[in-house]
């Protein structure tokens, strides 16, 4: 019988240091949350792994082709009236920017800005494809980074857009002529 009250005891004796540790543990638990809760104003902790920063050249291609598009659908909405001196204004403007190193003659700038509003005022049909449009004439203002078979094929690439918008073939040809001369401008 005394081992019976032995065994007893020892396991009671067990049971309750369990007990114990178990409520030392919730009792933390609770501090913890506690004391996150009391602090709602700490911010979060820093990324691992910040993001590298932006390069400041690509974030200026990106707003100057996202700004070429507006200027080309802007022109789409025209109609056949002429195009309004401010989207003129716009149009040079970010032609002008397009270029990254060597910049085209601003009378080449004026020439080509002339012929895209002629060619592509009023022509909502193109609406789907000025995001190309304006790629490729960024590519032309960026000349001396094209070479030769690459300059030709985004020619062939602005005459098909050009063309299947229905675009008469002397405006065509005028654009056409004017990225030429700004490719080699821009060489």
């Amino acid at each position: 019988m005394k081992m019976f009250f032995a065994a007893a005891a020892l396991a009671l004796a067990s049971q309750t240091r369990a007990d114990v540790n178990y409520n030392l543990g919730k009792e933390q638990a609770k501090r913890a949350a506690n004391q996150n809760n009391a602090d709602p104003g700490v911010p979060a902790a820093p990324p691992s792994s910040p993001a590298p920063p932006a390069d400041p050249a690509l974030a200026a291609t990106h707003r100057n082709l996202a700004d070429l598009h507006a200027d080309l659908d802007a022109l789409n909405q025209v109609g056949d009236a002429p195009a309004p001196a401010d989207q003129r204004a716009a149009l040079m403007t970010h032609l002008a920017a397009a270029a990254a190193d060597k910049k085209p003659a601003l009378a080449s700038i004026r020439k080509l800005a002339g012929h895209l509003m002629a060619a592509t005022g009023g022509k909502t049909n193109l609406t789907a494809q000025n995001a190309k449009l304006a790629w490729a004439i960024h590519a032309f203002f960026n000349g001396g980074q094209l070479s030769a078979s690459q300059q030709q094929i985004l020619l062939e690439g602005v005459r098909k857009i050009l063309s299947d918008a229905g675009v008469v073939a002397g405006d065509v040809d005028d654009v056409i002529g004017d990225l030429k001369q700004v490719a080699a401008e821009t060489q």
